[in-house]
């Protein structure tokens, strides 16, 4: 059977490269990579925006790759390629298009301070989280949104709780991507995806709510289910939000598009993808899948890869190990 190995890179798309690169070397700590103009066709079939082609910066924190695409038209392919719709204004924790990454700090009151205190606030305070809730005790975090609009949280682990490479002597104020967080609609649904089909490992599950959660989402009377799921080998892992309160306006995202600047992208190396890929066709627990497309090496980890959706519309790129 097919397995994920590792997520090789979480991605947002973007408008202004130059001043998302910026902000995030200064403010949480990234490292520019490299950044390349990718007008390849494969890309276009990838994520099913013909004549698109992207300037793609790659950021690096600790061992994890963030990416940053803008996208821009080919001359002569102008009137396949559209731009893509904004951010909702009054976007929220519990729309089913939320996601984030989450930034594992080594001092959460020194490394808010370095920026992201003055950025747009999703959370009302960093907060720590309650001792009853022993999967998630004492852990300090807080939300807010990049310059673009992309919710984010920054987070500090206790010494009992994540993975032991986040408690390594002498480290870094910011040390690296523990997972992204995705918004979705139905947690049994979510994991026969992810675990059934991906071959994602469950490794934790819990309920959070109480007036932490409250502060530190920005809503009321929360209450949300939150799943963890790793990957074959160590690194960045996909945690699930599955809001039960307040669930009345739990919005989806209509007709999603990879120019869409509120489309993150989640680059999933795999084994068997051919193989995967016929498994998924045969299933209705996407919302679509692309086709398989023969990559360039020199651009992506593997040579071929395809884009399916998520239950709930999140964007995975595939890519055959």
């Amino acid at each position: 059977m097919s397995q994920v190995l590792k997520l090789a890179s979480v991605g947002q798309t973007t408008e202004d490269l130059a001043k998302q690169i910026a902000w995030y070397c200064k403010t949480l700590g990234f490292r520019l990579i490299n950044q390349e103009r990718i007008d390849h066709p494969s890309l276009g079939a990838l994520v099913g925006s013909p004549g698109a082609v992207v300037e793609r910066a790659r950021l690096a924190l600790g061992q994890e790759i963030l990416e940053l695409w803008a996208f821009e038209a080919e001359q002569e392919s102008q009137a396949s390629w559209q731009a893509g719709e904004a951010i909702p204004a009054d976007s929220q924790s519990n729309d089913l298009w939320f996601q984030h990454i989450c930034i594992v700090v080594s001092d959460l009151d020194k490394a808010f301070g370095m920026g992201a205190n003055q950025a747009e606030q999703i959370s009302t305070a960093p907060q720590t989280l309650p001792s009853w809730n022993q999967g998630a005790a004492n852990i300090q975090a807080v939300k807010f949104k990049d310059p673009a609009g992309h919710a984010l949280e920054i987070l500090e682990f206790p010494p009992d709780k994540g993975a032991e490479r986040w408690h390594q002597p002498n480290p870094p104020l910011f040390m690296g991507l523990d997972h992204t967080a995705i918004g979705i609609g139905d947690t049994a649904k979510s994991v026969d995806f992810y675990q059934g089909l991906l071959g994602l490992e469950l490794v934790g599950q819990g309920i959070n709510h109480g007036p932490e959660q409250d502060h530190m989402d920005g809503l009321a009377d929360t209450k949300v289910v939150i799943s963890s799921l790793r990957p074959k080998e160590q690194g960045m892992g996909i945690e699930f939000l599955d809001y039960q309160q307040p669930n009345s306006q739990r919005r989806p995202r209509q007709n999603p598009q990879a120019t869409d600047l509120n489309e993150w992208r989640t680059t999933l190396i795999v084994e068997d993808l051919p193989g995967l890929h016929e498994r998924l066709s045969q299933t209705n627990a996407v919302d679509s899948l692309g086709p398989l497309v023969s990559l360039p090496t020199a651009l992506w980890e593997g040579s071929q890869g395809c884009q399916v959706r998520d239950p709930d519309g999140h964007a995975l790129l595939l890519i055959g190990a």
